[in-house]
C-alpha cells in the first residue's frame, strides 16, 4: 500500500517551504563530538560544549526577538544539565525513552531529505495551470444553507417528521428536540458543501432541491437527522493567482508521493499486524 503511506508520511512530516524557510545558515556538518575552537564555543557545561553555531541554530528556531540572547543561552544551559542528569539517573535507558529518541531522529531525518530533494523544486506557470484546472473542475460546484435536528432514533426522527408535517416549525423543533450542538441555534449548520458531511448525510441533501424536507430520516454515525434544505448556490471560482501557494503544495506533494513509492517499491519490508 505505498500510496497511503505516503500520504501519512507527508501530513506529518513538512510543509516543504515553510521548513526551507527556517533552515538557519549554521554549519551543519560538524561533528556533534567534534570540539570547535575557542572562539567557536558559546558555553561549556560540565564540560559538554554548546557551540554558537548550535546556540545560532536554536535561536533561529526560538524565532522570537524579544528574548535576549543571554536568556536564550541560560535556556540552552539548563537543558544540557538536565540532559546530563537525566543520563545519570537512567532515563535515558528506559525503553520509551529509546524509542522517543528513535522516532524522533527519524522523523528529523525525513523532514532534512525533503528539503534537500523538494524545498528548490520549482513548477511552471502551465503546470500550475493544469492543476488549477483540474482542482477548480473537480470541486464540488455547488453549496448548501441547511438545517437538521439529530435525534438518537429513527423513531423519534419520524416522530418529528410527523409533527412537520402537521405543521411544527422546524427551528423550534430542533431547539426543543435534537441533540446536536446546532440544536439552540434551531439546527443551522450554515453554508456548506457536500464533501464536508458524512456520505449518508451529504448524499441525502444533494438529492433534495431547495426548500425540501427529509421525507424520512437520515442515518449516520452521530444518529437519525431530519433535514431542512434552505438554499443553494454556485461558489464563485478562486482566481488562479490567489491559489499559486496552494497549488505549488499540491504539485510537491504529487512529487513527494512519487519519490516515497519509489523507495517503497525498492525496499525490503517485512511487516506484521
Amino acid at each position: 500500500m505505498p500510496h497511503s503511506i505516503s500520504l501519512a508520511i507527508i501530513i506529518s512530516l513538512l510543509i516543504v517551504t515553510a521548513c526551507n524557510s527556517q533552515e538557519p545558515a549554521a554549519n551543519h556538518s560538524q561533528s556533534a563530538s567534534a570540539r570547535p575552537p575557542a572562539d567557536r564555543i558559546a558555553a561549556t557545561v560540565n564540560g559538554s560544549v554548546i557551540s554558537k553555531d548550535e546556540f545560532t541554530y536554536f535561536k533561529t528556531l526560538k524565532s522570537n526577538p524579544q528574548v535576549s540572547d543571554d536568556r536564550l543561552l541560560e535556556e540552552m544551559i539548563a537543558t544540557e544539565l538536565l540532559r546530563q542528569q537525566a543520563i545519570k539517573e537512567g532515563i535515558a535507558d528506559k525503553a520509551e525513552v529509546k524509542y522517543q529518541i528513535k522516532l524522533q531522529t527519524s522523523q528529523i531525518l525525513a523532514r532534512a531529505l525533503m528539503r534537500e530533494k523538494f524545498a528548490a523544486v520549482t513548477f511552471s506557470d502551465e503546470a500550475l495551470r493544469a492543476a488549477y484546472d483540474q482542482q477548480v473542475n473537480n470541486a464540488e460546484s455547488r453549496e448548501f444553507k441547511a438545517r437538521h435536528i439529530l435525534l438518537k432514533t429513527q423513531d423519534e426522527a419520524k416522530a418529528v417528521i410527523e409533527a412537520l408535517k402537521n405543521g411544527g416549525d422546524f427551528i423550534e423543533l430542533a431547539k426543543q428536540r435534537s441533540t446536536g450542538p446546532s440544536g439552540p441555534n434551531g439546527g443551522d449548520l450554515g453554508w456548506f458543501q457536500a464533501a464536508r458531511m458524512v456520505p449518508p448525510f451529504a448524499e441525502a441533501v444533494k438529492a433534495m432541491n431547495k426548500g425540501d424536507i427529509s421525507v424520512s430520516p437520515v442515518q449516520t454515525s452521530f444518529g437519525w437527522h431530519v433535514i431542512k434544505l434552505e438554499d443553494i448556490r454556485t461558489p464563485e471560482k478562486p482566481a488562479f493567482d490567489s491559489m499559486r501557494d496552494q497549488l505549488h503544495q499540491s504539485l510537491i506533494r504529487e512529487e513527494i508521493n512519487k519519490y516515497i513509492d519509489e523507495i517503497h517499491a525498492g525496499a525490503r519490508i517485512d511487516s506484521s499486524p
